[in-house]
């Protein structure tokens, strides 16, 4: 066979693994695309620096699927590792066979293994930021101008793979039921806590800009403490949402820098690009169509209390909250 094209760095392949684990690692922001039933879309090209292939416990390759892996030379990550007791993969050889160790899950554990092993490839963690560029939390009000209906039935309506109760603060409401320095302090807490952890957080009692404006000022919050919060009402957090999960982005390695193309609809937004190295990572804008990134303009941060696969990763699965230790005390010690 003759092998002429290459395969972008991104996005991943994605061979017989689970839906639910598609849909996460999409809804995160993960550029990831499936190559349904064979692998005969592979047919002609050959791997760039370091495209993957992740397979899923639904997949059973035959002869001709390993003949084109063989020409492909596509580095090849098996979640079985993820999902058995013994975190062994299987070798290619083994492959032929279905796993025996069950489906694999997606939570917040699961996005940690794979950003490890793909680093442990030689690739970089690279995923679509959450918020428009440059915000790195959201605060929204509005939610009662929704109506009752809206908020009983978020489940179904909401476009966020989580309930709207998860946006909402305990803090909250003990400040609107007794407003004193303590419960000033409490949601103080809560509010720069969720922020360091890039949590959006949507306030039930706040119907405007204003009134969040005066909440602020009541609870003594310095907004230096958040300076990238994303101010907004819950319908525009919701259509920004919409509009991301519609997103399309191409990466390829080009010497010392990325080459990115994005295509879809902005409609008055920025879109963010968020490159993790290690622990740090950088977050830079999109502009419609073909970018450069440069390796010497990423400015990399430690990110020590931000889940790398953002807030639906951070809140995914049964014991999916992967808080660093000490991350209350020291937003306690921030805020109050």
């Amino acid at each position: 066979m003759s092998v002429s094209r290459q395969l972008p760095d991104y996005p991943i392949l994605l061979s017989g693994v689970a839906a639910p684990v598609v849909k996460g690692l999409r809804e995160m922001g993960l550029p990831v695309t499936e190559l349904h039933d064979d692998l005969a879309q592979l047919s002609g090209y050959q791997s760039s620096s370091w495209n993957l292939l992740l397979v899923g416990s639904q997949k059973a390759f035959n002869v001709r699927d390993r003949q084109l892996l063989s020409h492909c030379r596509i580095p090849l990550i098996d979640l079985a590792e993820f999902t058995s007791k013994q975190a062994q993969a299987r070798t290619r050889d083994e492959m032929h066979q279905k796993s025996s160790h069950g489906i694999e899950q997606f939570n917040a554990a699961f996005v940690i293994r794979l950003k490890d092993r793909l680093q442990q490839t030689g690739g970089v963690w690279i995923r679509l930021s959450d918020y428009p560029y440059p915000f790195q939390g959201v605060i929204c009000y509005g939610e009662s101008d929704l109506g009752r209906d809206f908020l009983e039935y978020t489940n179904v309506m909401s476009p966020l793979p989580v309930t709207l109760d998860h946006l909402h603060l305990n803090a909250e409401a003990a400040w609107m039921n007794r407003a004193n320095e303590e419960s000033a302090r409490k949601l103080r807490v809560e509010l720069v806590s969720s922020y360091r952890q890039g949590l959006p957080v949507s306030l039930t009692s706040i119907e405007s800009r204003n009134q969040l404006k005066t909440l602020f000022e009541n609870i003594n919050l310095d907004r230096k403490q958040m300076p990238l919060v994303w101010v907004t009402s819950l319908t525009t957090f919701f259509r920004w949402w919409n509009l991301r999960r519609e997103l399309s982005v191409s990466i390829n390695r080009r010497n010392a820098s990325w080459e990115t193309i994005i295509s879809g609809q902005f409609e008055g937004f920025h879109p963010g690009l968020q490159i993790w190295k290690g622990r740090h990572s950088a977050t830079v804008a999109l502009s419609r169509g073909v970018n450069e990134i440069r390796d010497e303009l990423l400015a990399l941060a430690m990110n020590q209390e931000r889940h790398p696969g953002g807030f639906t990763a951070h809140w995914a699965g049964s014991k999916s909250s992967v808080i660093p230790l000490g991350w209350n005390r020291s937003a306690a010690s921030a805020a109050s």
